[in-house]
């Protein structure tokens, strides 16, 4: 199975090794990008990468597609908090060369009315060390984060 990834399970983001050195197989496939819209922020204390489960608003997502097993797909719910502050929805995926996959991606499917007033503005492409200035807060509770 696929899984995409947009935030800091990307390739040179702090989490990647979360991705590569635990149990199950990820073999990566290629870059690809959201065939939907969302929109994906920055948000809380922790800087926080999310894509929001709202296909009204946002950009088609930038990111990466890994081949997984079952082993790491539990991990990865885990990691993601699924499925109480994330959802795992099957999305199609554009890929660098034009053809399109049927992935895994993890969409944020609550927040507070009020997210979008202190979070980065919408991004296509998620770096922790962009412009937007929010670098990535490595913390314990980042996976559960309060606020949202």
């Amino acid at each position: 199975m696929l899984v995409f990834v947009y935030g800091t399970l990307k390739k040179n983001e702090p989490n990647h090794h979360y991705l590569m050195a635990t149990s199950g197989s990820c073999d990566f496939i290629g870059n690809g990008r959201s065939v939907s819209k969302f929109p994906l922020i920055i948000a809380t204390q922790f800087n926080i990468p999310m894509a929001l489960r709202d296909r009204k608003r946002g950009k088609r997502i930038q990111g990466e597609v890994y081949k997984i097993d079952e082993e790491k797909l539990g991990y990865l719910d885990e990691l993601e908090a699924y499925p109480d502050l994330y959802t795992r929805e099957l999305e199609t995926i554009e890929m660098a060369d034009g053809s399109t996959e049927k992935a895994w991606m993890y969409l944020l499917h609550e927040w507070r009315d009020d997210i979008f007033d202190t979070s980065s503005e919408l991004l296509d492409c998620y770096s922790s060390k962009g412009e937007h200035g929010r670098e990535y807060v490595d913390s314990e509770n980042v996976r559960h984060p309060s606020e949202l």
